[in-house]
């Protein structure tokens, strides 16, 4: 039977400056394939991490690639990922982005033969994670629900993964991916019949969890174009993707090895629709801990001598909160270290408070900095004086 319509899904192609890096040539080969596989195909999903680096010579190889090969292929519908714009002046990486993938929003939404396919998109330059705003999970909640039906799948693309979820995305593994954890596994577990492809992690398929439907929605792990990892938690040369058939009562779902030009026996998926995803409550799921990170200092004056406390949530891995001088921009290119700073990892996790004392800060102004989770990007800041006694 043919389908209604079929697209395919890569990530993590980390292209090289180098046309003839393996990256590189992996991410050639992978649009080859699909070529040479599905000339029919209505579109290419690409979840994130694009190039290596983010550096505008990889954007413009990444770019000199699709280009070479898109006669007789769909259209690509591109995400970032932390590789892409991490550490580095945001506005700067996405200009490389939008000009090498003509993709000019953060996040946004298609609707492809009567099936809508949304992406969302980090909105701060994290190391590892990816940050979505309240205006991006509000605008995300509206479209989730546009034309929505219990039996026709909502396809949704982010580079990072939800917490204890698919492959490579467990506590265990120093998990890393979107900070807003519990706000967007509380929308998307309203909508069951949503399919959530995430990357970021490169677990082969195969393992343990490359499909999860536990709770929430259907996920999956999509597999890295560039390089490999395993179970073993190791290194593996491979290049894997995925290919999609969408049909009246299901949706099935083939994981492709680009490398051999084959199919991957043990990541063949049905998925039926509706699906069975049993409903949780957001209030006692032990996986809904983690939430968009705050803080809140005790007061926004303070005498020399005093100790400054802040209360937090939302915190995870090496967190750390810094005291800068006020207008300081802390990132990985200028290395202003901070006055004082502590990690919350030290303290208590995801929630907790902390207290900066016997600093004596001489009188002036200062910022309070969340630093996500490194010690360079900034995610958040709340001013506060110091005064003599």
């Amino acid at each position: 039977m043919k389908p209604n319509m079929s697209f395919q899904v890569m990530s993590d192609t980390h292209v090289a400056e180098d046309p003839n890096h393996v990256y590189s040539i992996n991410f050639d080969r992978a649009f080859k394939d699909i070529l040479k596989t599905a000339p029919n195909s209505d579109g290419i999903m690409h979840v994130g991490d694009v190039t290596d680096s983010g550096q505008p010579a990889q954007f413009k190889t990444m770019a000199t690639i699709w280009n070479r090969n898109k006669s007789g292929l769909p259209p690509v519908y591109f995400t970032t990922g932390n590789h892409d714009v991490r550490w580095a002046d945001f506005e700067e990486r996405m200009a490389s982005f939008r000009e090498a993938t003509g993709i000019d929003q953060l996040y946004y939404d298609v609707w492809i033969k009567g099936y809508h396919f949304i992406f969302l998109g980090t909105e701060k330059p994290l190391k590892d994670c990816a940050y979505l705003s309240a205006a991006q999970l509000a605008w995300f909640e509206t479209k989730i629900a546009e034309n929505s039906a219990p039996d026709k799948p909502i396809f949704i693309f982010v580079h990072e993964p939800m917490m204890n979820t698919v492959a490579g995305a467990q506590t265990r593994n120093g998990w890393h991916g979107i900070r807003q954890d519990r706000e967007l596994k509380t929308i998307l577990s309203k909508y069951p019949q949503s399919i959530l492809f995430t990357g970021h992690t490169h677990w082969e398929l195969g393992s343990k969890d490359t499909i999860y439907n536990a709770k929430y929605a259907t996920l999956f792990n999509v597999p890295s174009v560039a390089y490999l990892w395993t179970d073993e938690d190791a290194h593996k040369d491979g290049s894997q993707g995925y290919y999609v058939d969408v049909y009246n009562d299901h949706v099935l779902v083939k994981g492709r090895d680009f490398a051999n030009g084959s199919w991957v026996s043990e990541a063949a998926y049905r998925i039926p629709m509706p699906p069975q995803i049993p409903v949780v409550d957001p209030k006692t799921d032990p996986d809904m801990t983690l939430g968009n990170p705050t803080m809140q200092l005790d007061k926004r004056s303070y005498l020399v001598g005093e100790a400054i406390r802040v209360t937090y949530t939302g915190s995870l891995n090496k967190d750390a909160f810094g005291i800068f001088p006020r207008g300081a921009v802390p990132n990985e290119v200028r290395q202003i270290e901070p006055i004082a700073s502590i990690l919350t990892n030290t303290i208590q996790q995801p929630d907790g408070v902390l207290t900066f004392e016997h600093i004596e800060l001489p009188p002036g102004e200062y910022d309070m900095i969340y630093l996500g989770e490194t010690m360079n990007v900034e995610l958040t800041r709340w001013p506060f004086e110091v005064a003599a006694e």
